[in-house]
Protein backbone atom coordinates (compact mmCIF):
# COMPACT_ATOMS: atom_id res chain seq x y z
CA UNK A 1 0.00 0.00 0.00
CA UNK A 2 2.56 2.48 0.82
CA UNK A 3 4.61 1.73 -2.60
CA UNK A 4 0.59 3.02 -4.50
CA UNK A 5 0.82 6.14 -2.63
CA UNK A 6 4.52 6.55 -3.02
CA UNK A 7 3.20 5.82 -6.69
CA UNK A 8 0.06 8.36 -6.31
CA UNK A 9 2.28 11.08 -5.00
CA UNK A 10 4.70 11.20 -7.96
CA UNK A 11 1.74 11.20 -10.22
CA UNK A 12 0.13 14.15 -8.56
CA UNK A 13 3.19 16.06 -8.26
CA UNK A 14 3.89 15.91 -12.27
CA UNK A 15 0.37 16.35 -13.49
CA UNK A 16 0.93 19.57 -10.71
CA UNK A 17 3.87 20.57 -12.67
CA UNK A 18 2.73 20.44 -15.90
CA UNK A 19 -0.49 21.67 -15.49
CA UNK A 20 1.88 24.69 -13.79
CA UNK A 21 3.43 25.31 -16.82
CA UNK A 22 0.65 24.98 -19.11
CA UNK A 23 -1.17 28.07 -16.99
CA UNK A 24 2.44 29.72 -17.82
CA UNK A 25 1.57 29.48 -21.54
CA UNK A 26 -2.14 30.58 -21.70
CA UNK A 27 -1.89 34.58 -22.47
CA UNK A 28 -4.86 36.48 -22.26
CA UNK A 29 -4.99 39.41 -24.66
CA UNK A 30 -7.31 42.73 -24.44
CA UNK A 31 -9.52 42.28 -27.40
CA UNK A 32 -8.25 44.19 -30.44
CA UNK A 33 -11.03 47.04 -30.07
CA UNK A 34 -10.12 47.45 -26.45
CA UNK A 35 -6.05 47.52 -27.10
CA UNK A 36 -6.74 50.54 -30.15
CA UNK A 37 -9.18 52.89 -27.72
CA UNK A 38 -5.91 52.47 -25.04
CA UNK A 39 -3.44 53.04 -27.20
CA UNK A 40 -4.84 55.38 -29.46
CA UNK A 41 -4.85 58.59 -27.19
CA UNK A 42 -2.23 60.72 -29.16
CA UNK A 43 -0.27 60.50 -26.35
CA UNK A 44 3.40 58.90 -26.98
CA UNK A 45 4.21 55.76 -25.70
CA UNK A 46 8.11 54.40 -25.14
CA UNK A 47 8.19 51.38 -26.94
CA UNK A 48 10.97 48.79 -26.63
CA UNK A 49 11.56 46.21 -29.85
CA UNK A 50 12.98 42.68 -29.46
CA UNK A 51 16.32 44.16 -31.34
CA UNK A 52 16.73 46.21 -28.28
CA UNK A 53 15.89 49.38 -30.05
CA UNK A 54 13.70 51.97 -28.07
CA UNK A 55 11.40 54.95 -29.77
CA UNK A 56 8.45 56.65 -28.77
CA UNK A 57 5.17 55.84 -30.56
CA UNK A 58 2.14 58.02 -30.77
CA UNK A 59 -1.07 56.77 -32.05
CA UNK A 60 -4.49 58.61 -32.76
CA UNK A 61 -7.94 58.27 -32.92
CA UNK A 62 -8.47 58.88 -36.60
CA UNK A 63 -5.77 55.59 -37.90
CA UNK A 64 -3.11 57.89 -37.77
CA UNK A 65 0.31 58.18 -35.79
CA UNK A 66 4.08 58.47 -35.36
CA UNK A 67 7.29 56.91 -34.52
CA UNK A 68 10.32 59.19 -33.11
CA UNK A 69 13.47 58.66 -31.49
CA UNK A 70 16.41 57.29 -33.19
CA UNK A 71 16.47 59.19 -36.81
CA UNK A 72 16.06 63.18 -36.62
CA UNK A 73 12.82 63.07 -38.00
CA UNK A 74 9.46 61.42 -37.15
CA UNK A 75 8.09 58.67 -38.76
CA UNK A 76 4.26 58.30 -40.27
CA UNK A 77 2.24 55.24 -39.42
CA UNK A 78 -1.24 54.26 -39.85
CA UNK A 79 -2.84 51.85 -37.55
CA UNK A 80 -6.40 49.44 -38.02
CA UNK A 81 -8.34 47.08 -36.08
CA UNK A 82 -7.94 44.04 -38.44
CA UNK A 83 -9.65 40.88 -36.74
CA UNK A 84 -8.14 40.07 -33.48
CA UNK A 85 -5.21 42.17 -34.23
CA UNK A 86 -4.10 45.73 -34.60
CA UNK A 87 -2.19 46.44 -37.53
CA UNK A 88 0.49 49.23 -38.04
CA UNK A 89 1.74 50.12 -41.21
CA UNK A 90 4.31 52.70 -41.56
CA UNK A 91 7.69 53.11 -43.92
CA UNK A 92 9.73 50.92 -42.18
CA UNK A 93 7.14 48.21 -40.69
CA UNK A 94 4.21 46.80 -41.23
CA UNK A 95 2.80 44.52 -38.46
CA UNK A 96 -0.70 43.07 -36.88
CA UNK A 97 -0.05 42.37 -33.25
CA UNK A 98 -2.33 41.42 -30.02
CA UNK A 99 -1.66 43.23 -26.89
CA UNK A 100 -1.58 41.80 -23.44
CA UNK A 101 -1.68 43.85 -20.15
CA UNK A 102 1.81 43.91 -18.38
CA UNK A 103 2.24 45.88 -15.22
CA UNK A 104 3.71 49.79 -16.37
CA UNK A 105 1.86 49.64 -20.22
CA UNK A 106 1.77 46.64 -22.68
CA UNK A 107 3.63 43.39 -24.10
CA UNK A 108 2.90 42.92 -27.56
CA UNK A 109 2.57 39.60 -29.48
CA UNK A 110 3.37 38.44 -33.21
CA UNK A 111 1.98 35.21 -33.55
CA UNK A 112 3.81 33.72 -30.71
CA UNK A 113 6.68 35.70 -30.20
CA UNK A 114 7.17 38.81 -28.15
CA UNK A 115 7.29 42.03 -30.43
CA UNK A 116 6.97 45.64 -28.81
CA UNK A 117 6.81 46.22 -25.12
CA UNK A 118 4.79 49.98 -24.61
CA UNK A 119 5.32 51.69 -21.77
CA UNK A 120 4.02 54.84 -19.63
Amino acid sequence: MEKFHSRLSIAAIAVSASLATFADEVRVYLPPQKAAEVLADGVPWSAAAPNGRSFKLALNKDGTGSISGGLPFALSVTWEVKGETVCLSGTMMAKCLRFQEIPGGFQSWDGDKPDLKLSR
